[in-house]
């Protein structure tokens, strides 16, 4: 479905495997929106959809990626958070939903907590897998600027040829787990020029766009102001693995630098502002510690999200009905 919010900026969302035409769905069933994570899109998350037969999911390529990367999203468009979580509602909107679940995956994790403060109203749980509470403004110290930040998290150009890509990412760290599967959720990530080299459909100038509205959203008054129930996923290296975990070119501490670099020393402060937000969380988080896991989990341990998932809807309660209506 082609959805137009507010600003006329296109979205793409489907809900694949919905309900039957004509049949009602019971209003105890709430629905979930899947937001992914930076270049990403909404095939990202179908390792996941296929192991949740049966409820009403909503996927979403948000602002400039996947099938919503069209000319009329540029570097100039407004990639702010209040404009992404606007975007989710326009999302509700569209599909006549009044309220949801709404889930994030790293960068989607950070719309996922601004719509559950901004449209409290619409958010009845907010999952934010690895990523919502910390950002890149988290990594500005004595020894580097966020300028510096903001460049070190520029990813590689790409431009390789297509086989070579896929050599790159199925031999890395999700080598143990490389399927099919997992590779048609990353296809779509990508567009192929006449010469066969590969570049990804949002783009540079795009991405670090978005990256920049992500650099301007200080999560903290969010974290605090939260009312729904929000579980959040931190997904940790096992202890005797010293170094962070090198991923398939999402948002979190990954990139072309090899060990010892200045990705190296990036990865580490990711490390080190995640252990400092999780100290102290508010009553309405319950946090999942998932060690040995990679930033890109919904591709590693795709059962074990949508077992999250699951529990998080069974938990979420009927709406009561209000004692003083009609």
């Amino acid at each position: 479905m082609l959805i137009n919010a507010s600003d006329r900026i296109p979205l793409v969302a489907e809900m694949p495997g919905g309900p039957p035409a004509g049949v009602q769905p019971a209003d105890t069933d709430i629905p979930l929106v899947l937001l992914h994570g930076l270049s990403q899109q909404r095939h990202y998350w179908g390792p996941v959809l296929h192991r949740m037969r049966g409820r009403r999911i909503i996927t979403v390529d948000q602002r400039g990626h996947g099938d919503a990367a069209t000319d009329d999203v540029g570097p100039d468009s407004d990639f702010s958070m209040d404009r992404l979580a606007d975007d989710v509602a326009a999302v509700l909107d569209a599909f006549e939903v009044p309220a949801a679940i709404v889930v994030g995956h790293s960068w989607g994790a950070s719309v996922a907590l601004r719509t559950a403060v901004r449209h409290s109203e619409r958010v009845r749980s907010a999952v934010l897998i690895d990523g919502g509470l910390f950002g890149p403004r988290h990594l500005v110290d004595d020894t580097r600027s966020l300028a510096d930040v903001r460049e070190q998290l520029r990813p590689p150009p790409l431009g390789m040829l297509e086989p070579v890509l896929w050599q790159a990412i199925s031999g890395g760290d999700l080598s143990p787990y490389w399927s099919q599967e997992v590779r048609a959720a990353l296809e779509p990530t990508f567009q192929i020029d006449d010469a066969g080299r590969v570049t990804t459909r949002l783009g540079m100038e795009r991405h670090m766009a978005v990256l920049d509205g992500l650099i301007d959203y200080d999560p903290a008054p969010d974290v605090q102001r939260v009312s729904c129930p929000t579980w959040l996923v931190s997904c940790e290296p096992r202890a005797f693995e010293s170094a962070p975990d090198r991923t398939a070119g999402s948002d979190g501490p990954d990139g072309p630098d090899g060990p010892d670099g200045p990705e190296d020393d990036l990865s580490a402060a990711w490390l080190e502002a995640r252990q400092r937000t999780l100290v102290d969380l508010p009553r309405t988080f319950f946090l999942q510690r998932w060690f040995g896991a990679l930033h890109d989990v919904p591709l590693q341990w795709p059962a074990m999200v949508a077992g999250l998932l699951e529990t998080v809807a069974e938990r979420i309660e009927p709406p009561r009905e209000d004692p003083k209506g009609a």
